[in-house]
C-alpha cells in the first residue's frame, strides 16, 4: 500500500506544469535555443509549459517539445521556441503564444498564393530577390505610414535578398485618394515615385493638385510630362488594376501585405516581420536574410 502511494505522488509531481523544465533540459538543444537560454528561471518553465502541449506545425509532427528533443530538433520547433522566448521577453504571457502558432500556421498553410501583376508597378530592393512582399496601400492611411520605414528596413537589411512591390488599393471612403494614387503612379513614370511617396504620406492635408505639382518640381521632375501623365487614362487603369486585385484577393483595408503571394495577418512589427520571413526562406531552401533571427546554420 505505501509504494503505492508514494508511486502516485511521483506520477502526480512529474505530471504537474513547471516541473518539465527541470526534467528534460539535459534533452533540449540548448545551443539552437539562445532566446530561450536567455529568459529567467519563471519564464522558462512557463515557456516549457506551453512547448510541451502545443502542437508543432513544421514537419515533425509532436508537440513543439517533442519535437526539440528529436534526435534532429525541428527547424519549425527551434524557430517557434526562440520566437515565443522573444515575446515572452517582452512580457507577454506564454499562454498566449497558441494563437500565434496557429496565425503562422495558417499562413504556411495557405492554399491560395496569388499571384498579382507587377508590370509597371513600384518596386524597391533587388529585382531577383526570392523573397517578394507586397502592400496593398493608399495615402490617407495613417496605418500605413506608420508601416513604411518597416518595409523600407526589411529591404535595406535583407542584402538583396527580399523586395517590396507597391500596390493601390485608394479606399472610396477616403477623398482624394484615387487622386493621390495617381499622382505616385505619374511620378513613377520619372523614376520618382518614392520620393513622391514620401512626400504624400508626410501631409495628409496637402495632396491636391498644386501641392503635387509643387513637390514635383521639388522633386526635379519635368513638370509639364507630370500634368499630362496625371490626366493619362492608362494611370488610372493601372490603379484599378491594383485595385480590383486586391479585392479579388479579398483585401479589405490598408495596409495589407502577402509575402509570395501568401496573406499576412500578423503584427505589422519589425521582428514579426523579419522572423517569418526567415522562415519562409528556410522553406525554400533559401539562406534566411536576417541573420540576428537565424538559429540552425548550414554545416560548411
Amino acid at each position: 500500500m505505501k509504494r503505492s502511494v508514494i508511486l502516485g505522488v511521483l506520477l502526480l509531481f512529474i505530471g504537474l506544469p513547471g516541473m518539465a523544465f527541470s526534467r528534460n533540459s539535459a534533452d533540449l538543444p540548448w545551443a539552437l535555443l539562445p532566446r530561450v537560454t536567455a529568459l529567467d528561471e519563471n519564464s522558462k518553465n512557463e515557456l516549457m509549459d506551453v512547448l510541451r502541449i502545443e502542437p508543432n506545425y513544421g514537419n515533425c509532427k509532436g508537440t513543439v517539445f517533442q519535437c526539440l528533443i528529436a534526435e534532429r530538433p525541428d527547424k519549425t520547433a527551434v524557430r517557434f521556441a526562440n520566437f515565443g522566448a522573444y515575446i515572452v521577453s517582452k512580457g507577454v504571457s506564454a499562454q498566449s503564444l497558441g494563437f500565434l502558432a496557429n496565425e503562422r500556421a495558417k499562413f504556411f498553410a495557405q492554399d491560395t498564393v496569388r499571384a498579382f501583376t507587377y508590370t509597371d508597378s513600384p518596386s524597391l530592393g533587388n529585382e531577383r530577390a526570392k523573397i517578394t512582399i507586397a502592400e496593398f496601400a493608399e495615402f490617407k492611411c495613417t496605418y500605413c505610414v506608420a508601416l513604411s520605414p518597416v518595409l523600407k528596413k526589411l529591404v535595406a537589411d535583407s542584402n538583396g535578398k527580399v523586395r517590396l512591390i507597391f500596390k493601390h488599393f485608394p479606399l472610396k471612403n477616403h477623398p482624394g485618394s484615387l487622386f493621390s494614387s495617381r499622382a505616385a503612379q505619374a511620378a513613377h513614370r520619372q523614376g520618382k515615385f518614392w520620393t513622391m511617396y514620401d512626400l504624400l504620406y508626410k501631409d495628409f492635408t496637402k495632396q491636391g493638385m498644386e501641392d503635387v505639382l509643387e513637390y514635383g518640381r521639388a522633386l526635379g521632375m519635368d513638370v509639364e510630362r507630370f500634368k499630362t501623365d496625371l490626366e493619362d487614362r492608362k494611370i488610372e487603369e493601372l490603379v484599378v488594376r491594383d485595385k480590383m486585385e486586391g479585392v479579388r484577393a479579398k483585401v479589405t483595408g490598408t495596409p495589407t501585405l502577402f509575402i509570395n503571394g501568401k496573406m499576412y495577418n500578423l503584427r505589422h512589427d519589425e521582428d514579426f516581420l523579419k522572423d517569418l520571413i526567415n522562415e519562409e526562406a528556410e522553406r525554400l531552401g533559401l539562406e534566411p536574410p536576417y541573420q540576428e533571427w537565424v538559429y540552425i546554420r548550414p554545416k560548411r
